[in-house]
């Protein structure tokens, strides 16, 4: 049965984090992924933390499974050479270098697309293919900075704080990875390829939800507010209890009077300070001191058996080791076994989107460094001596001791 993404191959540059994401998610659904690296090394993440104990990286490993691996030295004329014969096979380019990288090696989109006019050429950058900071590079920390985000996280009284996870790459690689889908989509109706450009920018940008929204319409510039939303729904927090920290919301006023109960508190249901979300959110400071005290007394398993008795989305805040061990997470498949060559036997994260026919699966883990090199190059036509000499010349590379 076929994956969604069969018959589609990618050749794929990207390293770090975003881009190989991207790729993986690609992969992960179905497409051919042919990873290429550099001969001296390699992606840069195979030397990022956390190190398995034979000292290879981990976080390789998880994000580029699925993968087929070569290396090819880009900047001589022989390795150009092949990864223009690659350009005449695969449907995809993806690349996420400093802006201009491949144009400067003669390996662009004008040169792709003269070869391949279906091809799809995407780039991933911090700002873009277009402004004045086109050149720049960035990290997840400089593009949060940038666009509001890390303004908008952690609490008023504090400094601006970066997300706990890199969001700035996981959300544009898979902002990506729907762009160049919906590409091969178009290309499938139309039979043309295209350029697809996504900065991380971009794509932070249009996830600051109601910012820019509020500032357009009422002129309110908005800033962190901690874990609450003290504009919009009240209470939506999390809040500290005598063992821990338990999130709760309620989205209508509807909601209110079971959320009282919950508390042994039904005074509160028709309190003037508190009856509806509006007064709530006037009210904000006040209640949340109300809230501090109330749930201080309380244990985390008692404020969650009381709120699922009476319908109040809730949860205690678990640590990533924990939220490993819960049975939803268990019984979605999200934690998986993978033997892996660079690392070894190591556990990482499933797929998540679940299709009821041709789901997504993982067949192969990681490469190691050029793994696939000498198969990939056959494919395209080069002669067993033809490779040894490019192994020779250290154009190609294999691993070691092969």
């Amino acid at each position: 049965m076929m994956r969604p993404l069969e018959g589609i191959t990618v050749l794929d540059f990207t390293q770090a984090y975003s881009g190989p994401y991207c790729a993986m998610n690609l992969a992960d659904y179905g497409a051919r992924v042919i990873k290429v690296e550099r001969v001296d090394g390699g992606d840069q993440s195979r030397f990022w933390n956390p190190y398995a104990a034979n000292g290879n990286s981990g976080y390789f490993a998880i994000y580029n499974r699925n993968k087929e691996g070569i290396t090819v030295d880009l900047g001589e004329p022989e390795g150009k050479e092949i990864i223009k014969k690659l350009y005449a096979e695969v449907d995809v380019v993806l690349e996420n270098f400093k802006y201009g990288t491949l144009e400067k090696l003669s390996l662009g989109y004008d040169v792709a697309k003269e070869i391949n006019p279906s091809i799809i050429f995407s780039s991933i950058t911090g700002f873009g293919q277009t402004g004045p900071l086109r050149k720049n590079t960035a990290y997840d920390n400089v593009i949060e900075c940038m666009c509001g985000f890390m303004d908008m996280t952690g609490f008023p009284e504090d400094p601006p704080l970066r997300s706990g996870a890199s969001v700035g790459d996981s959300y544009t690689g898979l902002t990506m990875s729907l762009a160049i889908a919906l590409a091969c989509y178009d290309r499938k109706r139309t039979g043309k390829g295209r350029r697809v450009d996504v900065s991380m920018l971009d794509t932070m940008f249009a996830t600051i939800e109601d910012a820019v929204l509020a500032y357009s319409l009422t002129g309110e510039q908005i800033s962190r507010a901690g874990n609450a939303k003290p504009r919009e729904i009240v209470p939506y927090d999390a809040y500290d209890c005598a063992d821990g920290y338990v999130a709760v919301t309620i989205t209508e006023d509807s909601m209110w009077p079971e959320f009282c109960k919950a508390l042994d508190m039904p005074q509160l249901i028709e309190d003037p300070l508190y009856a509806t979300n509006d007064l709530r959110c006037k009210n904000y400071e006040k209640f949340t001191e109300l809230m501090k005290k109330v749930m201080s007394g309380k244990t985390e398993k008692w404020l969650l058996e009381r709120f699922e008795q009476y319908k109040v989305p809730a949860m205690k805040v678990y640590a990533p080791i924990e939220a490993m061990a819960h049975p939803q997470i268990i019984a979605r498949d999200m934690i998986i076994d993978i033997e892996d060559p660079n690392v070894g036997h190591f556990r990482g994260f499933g797929i998540p989107v679940k299709f009821s026919e041709t789901p997504g699966c993982i067949n192969k883990p990681s490469p190691l460094l050029g793994e696939d090199t000498c198969a990939v190059l056959k494919e395209i036509g080069y002669a067993q001596e033809e490779i040894e000499a490019l192994i020779k010349e250290e154009i190609v590379g294999i691993p070691e001791g092969k």
